[in-house]
């Protein structure tokens, strides 16, 4: 248990049975999905917008193991990757890669820097930046790699280049003089098939600049009166490999144009950099290399759409050139920025293993699993390639980008919930325009998320433009609730939800989210000065509080589903502890909106999914069913621990079970859901201690199975691969750091949960602005490293010590009010924080 508290250490790998299926994502949002391996090499290149399942699609035949239909042949969305994770097999492969020469005494020799050029290879994964060692005594050369995207909370734009920065930092370890030479080599990988199809033709080219010299890897028109032909350059796509300029470097490109072989093109020539120095011994230098692509059309997202759609990035970038120039330009500007949050996150007390693990889902934004297009909309599948639309019921699960890039949020909910997906009646198509119908918990969700991107707002202003419609949203879920007479805050009547079937009678998962979604709504109607509806929506609220408790059995010590006898027949939890039965006070704690029903019954109710659901070996469980369509998918297998959806530990499973495939769902672990429980047993520990160790046990868990020697630690893997409803991981960094924040309200708060010795620290973001907060002894210190922050009043977690009604800060005077543990300090004008300043006090 000790393991869970102690503040440890990054995690490494070394040895290639740790290294060969490390994938981390080095793109940036919305861009394709680039992995940096465990060696170094890069691979996937899934930049071609090619429509697939699956980060390296493929069907996996398990000689015992089936999928929900009972079929052997298991796709990507039902595990593949998780039973049987690729190692550096792709696709898209083409030949590219970096290495160094080293020539010292007369004698040269050249290493590619990967693990066929160095066997003693070490990774560390600190996301967004991966660095790896190369050691080999025997070239007396040390190298270290840094490898990033640019990732920069709240600039999703310079967050969004389809480029990687390769730093490599070279040191001699000899007592004598050496000479390196470090280089980079690339085909040409555009689109030749479509290129010669439409009369062009593959083309490479050198280019150099202040900021250094490259190649560019294209096509041109054969006819360049062809203007058919001109306008679809963009169509084949480009790629480029730029050296930065270093002093006392030298740099080469070499590029060789394709050649003909029988009257075809051929696109398998390198074309290379190489930048020459002189070490003395001990002496250090660094060569940066970018790696940037550009393929922005994507001819259909889903099924039969006939709209030709571009990526963000062409709306802002020619060619992979251009995209390599301004990164270039401004490459120690983005990279100390990226740095910067990468230390803000880690230098924490929290645990550094749960560091890893709230940040490292957020990397679905750098994959094929989201899309930003050129008109400025954020598009996101469920996993890579797999349900498409931005799924409600699956995205209102993740908290990350709302709270690290929360424009994408906002224009969710204006673009598309409430836009595109948004009917008359104020339902909303859970997949945006390729819905056919809504889902409740989805349609809940909305709500939720809509007041949670109006508090990461600095202003009123988005609430503003979509208050109508998110009025008209939930009087729509109010109208459900009235089926049966009178709102009562417990609906019925059909209810579709995120395990893809209609469910119906009261069910405490929907109800508990609907209670949550009227509290918001509430919140809301006071901000737009709407009395009334604030009124109607906390009148019902309040029948749901206690009607709620009706659904919850004493004796079991869970809620469970009211089945509705007009519909006996349907897919039901009926008596089952299920996982998300209290979901709606995981997210009221998220969003400041207090105790939304009884929280000693929302205690034994997590309790109770510790002691049903919490699986210590998946191995036992999925043995012990005999059906192949119920055992689940494989998101968990023999010797792995996980909390599954769904037990019957006091009987009353359905009889007529075996008819839905989708009761599969009730034996699985799913990331997203797990991390919501724990989160929320995290979010309670305050009244009940032992939840703390339960909720981190739980998530503990999941980092385990994704450990390197197993599979890729940086994709998990529910519905396809880089799953969304992972981010819900954040929601776990956000319990531990009891994390309040309303930017209109100019309000920011910390009530840890999980402190160290009585100490806490770590980062924060805010609307405008992120960095960290700290308290030791008696001190406090609050930091912003990035943008601005504006603040009237600032809630702290101290033991029960007594403090003035008045105290001095360095930034001015604050009012000072206490209940128990926790302190509000009031300041007398409101403050103004930028980059680099900082807010102390004593108390």
């Amino acid at each position: 248990m000790s393991s869970l508290y102690e503040r440890g250490k990054a995690t490494t790998y070394h040895g290639w049975e740790q290294l060969q299926y490390i994938g981390m994502p080095v793109g940036g949002i919305g861009s394709g999905t680039v992995y940096i391996g465990g060696d170094g090499k890069l691979w996937v290149w899934d930049i071609f917008n090619e429509a697939h399942e699956g980060v390296v699609p493929q069907l996996y035949e398990h000689p015992t193991l089936r999928n929900e239909h009972g079929c052997k042949e298991i796709k990507e969305r039902n595990g593949a990757n998780y039973i049987s994770p690729p190692a550096q097999i792709s696709p898209w492969h083409f030949d590219q890669g970096f290495a160094v020469t080293v020539t010292q005494d007369g004698e040269t020799v050249r290493r590619t820097l990967d693990r066929n050029g160095f066997e003693d290879i070490t990774f560390t994964g600190q996301a967004p930046i991966a660095q790896i060692q190369y050691r080999d005594p025997a070239i007396g050369l040390g190298v270290e790699l840094e490898a990033m995207t640019a990732f920069i909370p709240l600039d999703t734009d310079r967050s969004s280049y389809p480029a990687t920065i390769m730093r490599y930092r070279f040191r001699n370890h000899s007592d004598r003089e050496m000479a390196i030479t470090a280089d980079a080599w690339s085909v040409n990988p555009s689109l030749q098939g479509r290129a010669a199809q439409h009369g062009a033709r593959l083309v490479n080219t050198e280019y150099t600049d202040h900021a250094g010299a490259g190649f560019f890897a294209g096509c041109e028109a054969v006819d360049p009166d062809n203007q058919s032909a001109l306008e679809q350059l963009a169509d084949y796509g480009s790629f480029s490999l730029f050296c930065v300029a270093s002093e006392g470097a030298s740099t080469t490109v070499t590029v060789v144009q394709p050649v003909k072989e029988g009257g075809k093109q051929l696109a398998q020539v390198a074309n290379t950099i190489a930048t020459n120095r002189r070490l003395s011994p001990g002496e250090t230098a660094e060569v940066t290399f970018i790696v940037a692509w550009h393929f922005p059309n994507q001819k259909a997202l889903y099924k039969d759409q006939q709209d030709e759609l571009k990526r963000w990035y062409a709306s802002k970038f020619h060619d992979a050139r251009a995209v390599a120039l301004e990164v270039g330009q401004s490459l120690e500007e983005l990279t100390g920025l990226t740095r910067l949050w990468r230390d803000t996150w880690y230098d924490s007390t929290l645990p550094h293993w749960l560091l890893e693990r709230s940040i490292i889902p957020t990397n679905a934004l750098q994959t094929n699993t989201t899309y930003r297009l050129d008109n400025g909309r954020f598009w996101a599948w469920e996993g890579v390639g797999c349900c498409a639309g931005t799924c409600t019921h699956v995205w209102h699960y993740a908290q990350a980008v709302g709270r690290l890039f929360p424009d994408l949020e906002r224009d969710l909910r204006e673009r598309t919930d409430y836009g595109l997906g948004f009917q008359e009646n104020g339902a909303i198509l859970f997949r945006g325009e390729y819905g056919s119908k809504d889902a409740s918990d989805g349609q809940a969700g909305v709500i939720l998320r809509t007041l949670r991107e109006h508090q990461m707002s600095p202003g009123s202003g988005f609430l503003q433009r979509v208050w109508p419609n998110t009025k008209k949203a939930l009087q729509y879920l109010i109208a459900q609730d009235a089926r049966d007479g009178i709102p009562d805050g417990i609906p019925t009547g059909e209810q579709h939800n995120t395990l893809d079937a209609e469910w119906y009678g009261k069910i405490p998962v929907i109800s508990s989210l609907y209670i949550a979604a009227l509290r918001a709504g509430e919140e809301m109607a006071r901000v737009m000065g709407d009395t009334a509806f604030a009124g109607e929506c906390r009148n019902i609220a309040a029948r749901g509080r206690e009607n709620i408790l009706s659904l919850y059995r004493k004796d079991y010590g869970f809620f469970v589903q009211e089945i509705d006898p007009n519909h006996a027949d349907a897919i039901a939890i009926g008596d089952g502890c299920y996982i998300d039965q209290v979901i709606g006070q995981w997210w009221a704690y998220q969003l400041g909106l207090g105790r939304l029903y009884d929280g000693a019954t929302i205690r034994k109710a997590l309790s109770s999914l510790w002691d049903y659901n919490f699986c210590p070996d998946m191995g036992v469980l999925r043995d012990s069913i005999t059906n192949p369509r119920a055992k689940g998918r494989t998101y968990a297998l023999a010797g792995e621990a996980g909390l599954v959806m769904c037990t019957w530990p006091e009987g009353g499973r359905k009889d007529n079970w075996e008819e839905y495939w989708q009761y599969g769902y009730f034996n699985e672990c799913m990331t997203g859901f797990e991390y919501q429980v724990a989160g929320h047993m995290i979010w309670e520990s305050d009244e009940q201690s032992a939840l703390l160790t339960k909720g981190l046990a739980i998530t503990r868990a999941v980092h385990d199975r994704y450990h390197a020697s197993k599979r890729n630690p940086y994709n998990e893997i529910e519905c396809s691969d880089h799953y969304a409803r992972a981010m819900a991981s954040y929601g776990v960094f956000l319990a531990a750091c009891g994390f309040e924040y309303d930017g209109p309200s100019q309000h920011l708060g910390f009530k840890p949960r999980l402190t160290a010795n009585g100490d806490f620290k770590s980062a924060f973001t805010a609307a405008e602005g992120w960095g960290s907060f700290a308290q030791t002894d008696n001190r406090i210190e609050l930091k912003l490293h990035y943008g601005e922050l504006s603040l009237k009043t600032l809630s702290i977690r101290r033991g029960e010590i007594a403090v003035p009604s008045k105290l001095e800060t360095s930034r001015g005077m604050a009012m000072v009010s206490q209940s128990g543990k926790d302190i509000t300090l009031a300041f007398d004008e409101p403050l103004q924080l930028a980059a680099g300043e900082t807010l102390s006090l004593v108390l």
